[in-house]
């Protein structure tokens, strides 16, 4: 027997901008899409087109609301400040290798799967979740049985994923940009229906 999935997410992480494609560290910094951004989510509007979306939220940052936009044009967009990236504090602009060169343990942590403040200013993964999942969860609670798009952040959608699906650890790898992940929910729980789905790649920063 099929299982129906009344309740449908799908999840999808913005289209790149500059400091993407820099490897740079954005948190919270409102940074733009950039002209190869708004392709990508033009291309992401395209393979979604025929799914039917009941409601459209956003994080508040350009470069998701704006890919919201572009993915679904002339539909309502709603934003919640609870979808925002993870905050990097005095990271943001920094680039990969000038963070390492700050905090030299940060490969180790990071491949070991330990939760650390991002910047002595920043936000932990915890944080994230302790933000986002609610954030989700109400979105749900507004509309129940239908099928909502949720466009936010690589790192914010990859730990909500997780914690949906009552997975530890990183066991999902991250969303392109302008990628996106479904989930299904029926008989009280949430199921992964598809992954990282997308046809441009670029840089999970």
């Amino acid at each position: 027997m099929k299982l129906e999935h009344a309740t449908r997410l799908l999840l999808l992480r913005h289209g790149q901008t500059d400091w993407n494609a820099a490897q740079r560290f954005q948190g919270q910094a409102d940074v733009p899409l950039n002209g190869a951004g708004r392709r990508q989510a033009e291309a992401a509007g395209a393979a979604l087109a025929a799914t039917e979306v009941d409601a459209v939220y956003a994080s508040p940052l350009s470069r998701a609301l704006d890919t919201a936009r572009i993915v679904r044009p002339g539909i309502e967009v709603r934003t919640d400040p609870r979808l925002m990236e993870i905050d990097v504090g005095s990271w943001s602009g920094l680039t990969w290798d000038e963070v390492k060169a700050s905090m030299p343990d940060y490969e180790s942590m990071y491949a070991n799967g330990v939760d650390f403040r991002r910047s002595p200013e920043g936000e932990t993964l915890a944080d994230v979740v302790a933000r986002g999942v609610p954030a989700v969860l109400d979105i749900v609670a507004t509309h129940p049985d239908r099928t909502v798009l949720v466009v936010s952040h690589g790192l914010l959608l990859n730990r909500v994923i997780h914690a949906l699906l009552g997975l530890e650890g990183r066991v999902l790898g991250g969303l392109g940009n302008a990628h996106f992940s479904e989930l299904g929910f029926a008989h009280g729980a949430w199921r992964l229906l598809a992954h990282n789905v997308g046809i441009f790649h670029g840089p999970d920063r």
